[in-house]
This record gives C-alpha cells, structure tokens and sequence, in this order.
C-alpha cells in the first residue's frame, strides 16, 4: 500500500474475530497520524471497545484515546462498512448497520473483511490496532 492508503489490522482479544480495513490519509490526515504515532513504539496499541449506546445497535466504538478535534470536512453521509472518528467520544467507530449518528464524525476509511463479527461482540472487549 503506498503512503495515502494504510491497512489497519484490528484484533478482537480473547475472541477468533480479526477486522481488516483501509484507511485513506486525504481524508483525515491529522487524525490518521495521532493513530499511527500511537503504534510507533511497538507497532500496535489496544483499546477497550464497546458497541454504541441506544437502538438500533450499528456501530462498533474503538476508545482510543488520541484527542484529535475536527478535521476537514465533517462526513454526513455515513454507511455500513465505513470507519470514522468522532473527537467528542475520542472513539473510531466501525459501522456495521445502518446508523443515526447525531455527532460530528470525520472519514477515515472502510473495513474490507470481518465486518459481520461486530453484530456479536461483548462490551469492553479489548482491540490490538495494527496500522502498517
């Protein structure tokens, strides 16, 4: 992959399930770099997760800690499979239904495979982000 488009690897601790997505650095480029600082040193990090509050159940929200606010362009049109980060919850969430999301998120890229393993996860389970 070159340097605008990454692959993230997000393994789901104590379970089989393993997401693999892209993540494509015009979108969010200063949000895309606080995630890959955080994998500098040992070239991942692990978070805790949990699915989002309310009904319907659509998306999967990465806690990761990395305070970055708004970027570019705030995206609206929000769909299944994509990966966003909202900087009000300092989460990436990973969609996997259709959702209402009622605060800002920014684009950061789309999951290519495991998406359906989101619909059965346990709250807190804890994630090892990849980004190489």
């Amino acid at each position: 992959m070159s340097q605008s488009e990454l692959e993230i690897t997000l393994t789901f601790i104590g379970t089989p399930h393993v997401l693999k997505g892209k993540l494509i650095r015009f979108h969010a480029p200063l949000t895309i770099q606080a995630l890959m600082d955080k994998t500098l040193e040992k070239g991942s990090f692990t978070c805790r997760s949990r699915g989002n509050i309310g009904l319907p159940k659509a998306y999967w929200m990465l806690l990761v800690e990395i305070k970055r606010g708004a970027e570019k362009h705030e995206y609206k049109d929000v769909k299944i499979g994509d990966i966003v980060y909202c900087p009000r919850q300092d989460a990436v969430y990973l969609i996997y239904a259709q959702p209402k999301i009622s605060l800002p998120v920014y684009y950061l890229g789309e999951l290519t495979e495991g998406i359906d393993a989101l619909r059965n996860m346990k709250n807190g389970t804890m994630v090892k982000i990849e980004i190489h």
